[in-house]
Formats: C-alpha cells, sequence, structure tokens
C-alpha cells in the first residue's frame, strides 16, 4: 500500500499520544460509568467462558477480554466503529490486582487508554476496517498507552510501548463480519499485545523503529489519513455509548425510538417495513445470523414483550418486509388498525458527544448482575484510587460464576 501524504512524523505523534491533561469531574464521572459497565458485563461473561481466574497476568487479561465481550454489549464508539472498553479495562485489571501498582494511577490510566485508542483509529485511512478489525487494530495502542500509565513508565518508555504495539498490530476483519462472536478473540489479541508491548516496554527490550515512518511502519502496512489528530485525551472518553439492549448495537437507535411508542398491542400490528441503507442493511437485514442481528426479530420482540430489554422470542402474526434502499436514513414504519408508526434511525444519531441514558443504563446492569449496587459502588471506589476496593472486586471476580 502507498504511503499517503502526511503532516507529522513519529514524533509528533508520540507527543500527541502522550498529551498531558487535566482530569475533571465529568470525566471521572464518566470513566466510573464505564468502568462500571464492563465490570458488570465481565461478572456476567464469568459464568460462560471455561477460563479460570488465577495468578498469571497474561492469562487474566485473555480471560477478561473474553469475558467482557461475551455478550457483544461492550461499549463502542460509533464515529470509529470500535469497542475500546473491553480491551482496555482487560489490559489494566490484572495489573491492578498486583501489590506493585498504585490504584490511584487508574483513572488516569484508563482516559490515557480511551485517548490512545480513538488517536490511532483516527489516523488510519477510512478504508482500514475493510481489511482490520478497528476495534483491535486501534485497541492494542489504547491498552499499551493505559498500562504505560498505570504501571507509571517514563514518557520515553511509554513511546517505546508504541513502537512494540505497532510491530505487533493486528486483527482481520474477517472477525467481525463475520458476525458470529468471532471478534471476541480480536479483543483479546489486542489486550494481551498491548500489554506485553508495556512490558516489554518496561524491561528496556529494543523496539522496532518505526511506529508510522519507515519500512514496515503503519503508512505502509495500512496507510494513513493526511492530518494530525486533534482530539484531546478526555474528549475521547465522551465520545463513547453504552449499548442498552440484548441486540446488535445497530439495531440499538431503532428499539429506542420505538420504546418511544410502547406498550403497543400485538395483535394490532398488521405489518412492519424496514427500509434501510447500508450498512445497516448488510448488518442487521436479514435473519441468517440469528435474532441477535436481525432488526425485524428485535422490533417484533420488543413490540410482544413491551420492553426492549426482554429478548425472549415470540411470535407475531404480522407481514414483514425488509427493503435496501440506496440513500438516505433507515426507516421503520409498524401499520397497524387504523394507524401508523413511522420513525427514522441510524448510526449517525449516535456519532459525537453521546448522552447516557441511566434509567436504561441500570436496568441494564439489574439484567447482568443480582447485586448491581455492590458493584457500581466498588467501581466508583476504585476510580477514586480505593485499595481496599481493588480487594472486594478481585473476591468477587473469584466468587462469581
Amino acid at each position: 500500500m502507498s504511503s499517503a501524504a502526511r503532516s507529522w512524523s513519529d514524533q509528533e505523534l508520540i507527543e500527541s499520544a502522550l498529551r498531558s491533561f487535566e482530569i475533571k469531574s465529568q470525566d471521572r464521572e464518566r470513566a466510573c460509568l464505564l468502568f462500571s459497565d464492563y465490570l458488570h458485563l465481565l461478572l456476567s461473561g464469568k459464568k460462560e467462558v471455561a477460563s479460570k481466574f488465577g495468578d498469571d497476568p497474561l492469562s487474566n487479561i485473555a480471560y477478561f477480554a473474553k469475558a467482557s465481550s461475551f455478550s457483544d454489549l461492550d461499549d463502542v464508539n460509533w464515529k470509529q466503529l470500535t469497542h475500546p472498553g473491553s480491551i482496555i479495562f482487560s489490559a489494566l485489571l490484572p495489573f491492578l490486582f498486583s501489590n506493585e501498582v498504585n490504584a490511584k494511577s487508574f483513572l488516569r490510566a484508563v482516559i490515557a487508554g480511551y485517548h490512545g485508542s480513538s488517536l490511532f483509529a483516527q489516523i488510519l485511512q477510512p478504508t482500514h476496517s475493510r481489511n482490520w478489525h478497528a476495534s483491535a487494530t486501534s485497541g492494542i495502542f489504547g491498552a499499551a498507552l493505559a498500562t504505560a500509565n498505570l504501571l507509571e513508565l517514563s514518557d520515553d518508555k511509554k513511546a517505546q510501548a508504541l513502537h512494540f504495539a505497532s510491530a505487533a498490530i493486528g486483527g482481520g476483519s474477517s472477525a467481525p463480519k463475520s458476525q458470529n462472536g468471532a471478534s471476541r478473540f480480536t479483543r483479546i489479541h489486542a489486550a494481551l499485545m498491548g500489554s506485553m508491548s508495556t512490558l516489554e516496554a518496561a524491561e528496556s527490550s529494543p523496539a522496532p523503529l518505526y511506529i508510522v515512518d519507515g519500512p514496515g511502519g503503519l503508512s505502509e502496512r495500512f496507510g494513513v489519513v493526511d492530518q494530525l489528530p486533534t482530539i484531546k485525551p478526555v474528549d475521547a472518553l465522551h465520545q463513547i455509548s453504552i449499548r442498552y439492549f440484548p441486540y446488535s448495537g445497530f439495531s440499538h437507535n431503532a428499539l429506542e425510538k420505538l420504546e418511544k411508542h410502547l406498550p403497543l398491542d400485538p395483535d394490532s400490528v398488521k405489518s412492519i417495513e424496514l427500509q434501510l441503507s447500508d450498512p445497516l442493511y448488510t448488518l442487521i437485514g436479514s435473519s441468517q445470523k440469528g435474532q441477535w442481528w436481525d432488526l425485524s426479530a428485535a422490533i417484533v420482540n420488543t413490540i410482544v414483550n413491551g420492553d426492549p430489554f426482554d429478548s425472549s422470542t415470540r411470535k407475531m402474526n404480522a407481514e414483514i418486509k425488509v427493503e435496501k434502499i440506496e440513500s438516505g436514513p433507515s426507516l421503520a414504519k409498524i401499520y397497524m388498525a387504523g394507524s401508523e408508526i413511522s420513525f427514522e434511525f441510524g448510526i449517525q444519531d449516535r456519532v459525537g458527544i453521546d448522552p447516557i441514558d441511566i434509567p436504561r443504563v441500570h436496568r441494564k446492569w439489574s439484567s447482568l448482575y443480582k447485586a448491581s449496587s455492590e458493584l457500581t459502588e466498588v467501581a466508583d471506589q476504585i476510580i477514586d484510587g480505593s485499595d481496599s476496593a481493588v480487594a472486594q472486586l478481585k473476591k468477587l471476580i473469584l466468587a462469581a460464576g
């Protein structure tokens, strides 16, 4: 792949990645929300995987990344189509459980990790996701920066960690495009290799010479955009959305719009028409991959159950029509006896600063973990650097599953 024209060097990119920042109260609150969401997913997913929590940090990283992304409800940056949280927090937790780590560095490490993931997602070409899983290729840098900050490495060693991460970057697009849970594996890869990059840097191992520039750099392998990213560390934290419902995130905006019209009498619904533009038609316009990826099934279940949080499958005697449109917003039409409901929806509605719906968040958490309030309190205390809360979390993880 030919190199794109660029206006910065490796060193300038490193300076952007290591940019200093002041943590404000809203940043702390957002980080706490995302961490609590991660922990609920982790303890819920822990019951579904065969791995066990043990003494080996690297094994735990892989285990946490798999468990927290098992239900595919981990947080998402809709603009970049990445899932940073299950990678960043999974890389951090095993180090946090070490007696050698200062828990008060955790919040700064979290913010640095989200910033690093977003920063590197920005520099890759828009066509990048055709061949690569953007969560993995950006997530490895987020994991490296997060763990390097938690271990309080020098800026020189943080930069070295980025050099290692550049060499270890990977994650083919075949995983997310398979729509069968295989992308959990690329999250595991990013969390593990990002952490390994930090450990190698901490030991002053010989690092590859280039990140973007030079033979084998990101420009040669992946292509990069021709502008320097300008996002600040704390901005990245607020670009993240929480996924609420037990369906693909690409269905969420439609279900949020539908929720405003509930309850509906299922027997009165005569037909449902969906007009989907790409990529929604390709992603959620078919039942071939199961109801998780089928928007029409999600809408039917929501109407029948009266709640988008309930994914139990029930039948409804209504005609379903799904149509692909070439342009314009996606549209849902629900025809009933004597009335009609119509609403537009799409990914674009989630791009940018995303206001989190707190009642939906707590409904999600309660469905995942019974002692949700206890876990939320532990997350809150860990964000503030409590060693006792870290010990309590370790006990909760051991007890779950």
